[in-house]
């Protein structure tokens, strides 16, 4: 699998594809899309990219959907941003993250050891369960979180070739695993995962919205089998995906072209 990945990826990055003009807004979009989509947005992809491009919300549908997809985008900018200038994960740097994806959705928790605001990236101060599975104890998370910063940084500046996206795959499962956040978690993980590509000038990965129970198959049984090369392979093969599909479109981009005269 991963030898089609580089063949793929070769081709792709031979083709000039992300030298388009306005390639990687478009893309960024479509990502933000397939995240929102994943938490049960209802917004269209063409939805999203009228409400981003033109700021002009979809008939009928929930303002919280609207708000979540433009601060996920915002949030998608500023780690482009940072990206750009390499900067180094810290804990202050996922709340920074963590606080623009929940900017306008986000809210205060009251509980008896004190209250967080998710708006504000604020650790949670209470157990979360999701699915079929209890996260770490919210007092565990601060270490935790340390840790994978610590590993994750240790390891930024090695990587080459495949290791790029075992690294990205690596910080999403274990982020996402530890849950820091009371809300968000998710669409954090992905763009945490995204800022590693960002950081290496390495092509987006796209987890599409319609492989979302394979998605959540392979977190539970990486988890189960304490084996990462089950996600790592995940999003392996999502990113194949998305290159066959944007090769796809780019060769079908001159079919049917004629002149009109």
């Amino acid at each position: 699998m991963w030898n089609k990945l580089n063949i793929l990826r070769e081709e792709y990055l031979e083709r000039g594809i992300m030298n388009s003009i306005d390639y990687e807004k478009f893309c960024m979009i479509s990502i933000v899309y397939n995240s929102s989509k994943i938490e049960g947005c209802s917004l269209t992809e063409t939805d999203t990219k009228v409400l981003l491009e033109k700021n002009i919300t979809a008939q009928g549908k929930p303002l919280t959907d609207h708000l979540m997809v433009k601060d996920h985008y915002a949030a998608f900018l500023k780690i482009k941003e940072d990206a750009a200038v390499k900067r180094k994960l810290s804990v202050t740097f996922m709340k920074e993250i963590a606080a623009a994806v929940m900017k306008t959705t986000g809210g205060i928790t009251r509980t008896a050891l004190g209250d967080f605001d998710t708006a504000k990236g604020d650790l949670r101060l209470a157990q979360v369960y999701v699915d079929i599975k209890y996260f770490p104890d919210y007092s565990k998370v601060p270490v935790l979180l340390d840790k994978l910063v610590m590993e994750v940084n240790n390891r930024i500046d090695l990587v080459k070739g495949d290791d790029i996206l075992k690294l990205a795959a690596d910080i999403h499962y274990n982020f996402v695993n530890i849950h820091p956040f009371g809300d968000g978690n998710g669409r954090t993980s992905r763009l945490l995962m995204n800022y590693i590509q960002m950081y290496h000038n390495e092509p987006l990965i796209k987890i599409f919205t319609e492989d979302r129970a394979e998605y959540i198959n392979a977190l539970n049984e990486t988890e189960e089998k304490s084996n990462p090369d089950i996600f790592r392979d995940f999003i392996c093969s999502q990113q194949i995906k998305f290159y066959e599909a944007e090769l796809n479109k780019f060769k079908k981009s001159g079919s049917g072209f004629f002149m009109l005269f």
